[in-house]
């Protein structure tokens, strides 16, 4: 299995401080960066998303799902499976902290991807290649660093690089800013964000070749692009170990994602909200 070596390396070093956090857990009130440990989370969850991609499956209508969530750091190795993050899972290692600042080693960021069937697209007709085009669940794994800035109990600032190793996908990059304050026992939270995704990635998840190509999705061969957001969450704890949780998450789309003959909208929308129990 292709990701057996993550697992190998992250044993194989150690790191004398702990300063690992998802910049989503930093906000949400949920991180404690400098203790060995961790915490867990299981709920239930109640999203919605609109529809951004003609392969999207997931879209529309208020679904409910399972809620798992938590975080563990072991003498700077951490894993991260932060609920309402917008980075996935993260494998990684602390490469040096301080009260303010935290550089992390990501040896694995797991992200949801599209992937297409291993067979020549000129073989097919246009029938079969239009179904070739709407893919399948596929997972983008890459590798990188990320640096964040701390303003005492407030104020976040994150910016991470990753590049995918497994398939190739490309690079993707972010740059967001968070500030969390206390209403009494309400902790919210606002982020803005700013992303990067390299003509590689786009190509990858959002291009047509010539020998794809079909009148339903004809030839596109989009550029790198970036892409703004803002985020307003809040959490409420109903008793030592429940917590309620409700966000609302707005992303403006490049024109080089919108152009696509995949897209249906110049914005992604997604709401949540769940109730965990937490230990």
């Amino acid at each position: 299995m292709r990701i057996h070596w993550f697992f190998v390396l992250m044993l194989s070093i150690v790191s004398c401080t702990s300063a690992a956090s998802d910049i989503a857990s930093s906000v949400s009130g949920v991180a404690n960066r400098f203790d060995d440990g961790g915490n867990f989370e299981l709920g239930l969850s109640v999203y919605g998303i609109n529809q951004v991609d003609v392969r999207q499956t997931d879209a529309g209508t208020a679904q409910l799902s399972l809620l798992v969530s938590g975080m563990y750091q072991y003498k700077g190795l951490f894993i991260e499976m932060i609920h309402q993050s917008q980075d996935g899972v993260n494998l990684g290692i602390n490469l040096w902290s301080s009260e303010d600042w935290s550089l992390e080693l990501l040896l694995a960021n797991l992200q949801g991807s599209w992937s297409r069937p291993d067979i020549d697209p000129r073989t097919l007709d246009e029938a079969g290649r239009n179904a070739y085009l709407l893919s399948e669940d596929s997972l983008y794994i890459g590798a990188g660093f990320r640096a964040t800035r701390y303003w005492g109990d407030n104020y976040v600032f994150q910016y991470r690089l990753v590049s995918d190793y497994y398939d190739d996908q490309g690079i993707q990059s972010s740059a967001r800013l968070g500030k969390s304050w206390l209403v009494r026992n309400w902790n919210f939270h606002l982020l803005g964000s700013i992303g990067y995704s390299s003509a590689t990635l786009n190509r990858y998840l959002f291009g047509v070749s010539k020998e794809e190509a079909t009148e339903r999705f004809p030839e596109y061969r989009p550029s790198s692009s970036f892409n703004y957001g803002v985020e307003l969450g809040v959490a409420y704890p109903l008793s030592e170990s429940l917590v309620f949780r409700a966000m609302y998450r707005l992303n403006l789309l490049s024109s080089e994602v919108t152009d696509s003959p995949f897209n249906q909208a110049g914005y992604t929308s997604y709401f949540n909200a769940s109730i965990s129990y937490v230990f």
